[in-house]
């Protein structure tokens, strides 16, 4: 498939296949896929911004090169993917050791074999998530039709991957409200307490322990049968 092959059936049908995914890497591994066979290149990934740890972290690749040239720019704090996320655009470089935005990642990546770059940032409304980049060998130049094709694709990458990280999201406070009825219901039999004070056991032991509620609760869970020697368990049943 070449960049003007790809079509907006090519498009709603990605969209289908995250929707039918069940994760939000699984999703990523789509897209990722999809774009190194649209662009026909052997090296494409995701970099989502990872805002509680002021970081860039590439979640999704197609090949592990793209991971070390990846992971670099985020050491160096520049490179296509940090342009691309903080700057609202599209980022291409059809020479990158000889690039003056990147004086010290660019050369470094070029050792790799990596000749020119295009990265294209994910947005989903006014949420910044990522960027989208592709690679390809010295020899190979992006074009302008590929600056549009990747602001397109990245485009749809980002509401899918926005409703992947949705659904995941549920899943997740789902699963923790699973886990703290069981751990409430384990507390309430042990020691003859009722619902509310059972979870204010497991909350005072979280503020204690500086660990969240969830991890309290799994570990209350998954200790059941040894809980009776858990002596500040004990000590919260009694006192509260």
């Amino acid at each position: 498939m070449s960049t003007s092959s790809i079509s907006d059936r090519d498009l709603t049908r990605l969209l289908a296949r995250i929707t039918d995914t069940p994760s939000l890497q699984a999703s990523v591994d789509q897209i990722v896929a999809f774009a190194a066979t649209s662009f026909e290149t052997r090296y494409a990934g995701v970099t989502l911004i990872r805002e509680r740890k002021q970081r860039f972290e590439t979640v999704g690749t197609t090949d592990p090169l793209v991971l070390v040239a990846d992971e670099l720019q985020d050491e160096l704090g520049e490179g296509p993917c940090v342009d691309a996320a903080a700057a609202s655009r599209t980022i291409v470089s059809n020479d990158i050791a000889g690039d003056a935005r990147w004086p010290s990642w660019g050369p470094q990546v070029a050792r790799l074999g990596l000749g020119s770059t295009l990265s294209s940032q994910l947005r989903a409304g006014h949420r910044r998530i990522g960027a989208l980049t592709i690679y390809r060998e010295p020899e190979r130049r992006f074009t302008g039709e590929d600056l549009e094709m990747a602001q397109v694709l990245a485009g749809h990458a980002a509401i899918a991957l926005r409703f992947a990280e949705q659904i995941e999201g549920l899943r997740i406070a789902l699963g923790s409200r699973t886990m703290i009825g069981q751990a409430q219901g384990v507390l309430m039999e042990r020691y003859d307490v009722d619902p509310g004070r059972a979870f204010a056991i497991l909350r005072r032991l979280s503020q204690d322990a500086n660990v969240r509620l969830v991890e309290i609760a799994r570990r209350v869970v998954e200790e059941d049968t040894t809980i009776h020697e858990t002596a500040s368990v004990r000590r919260r049943a009694s006192s509260l």
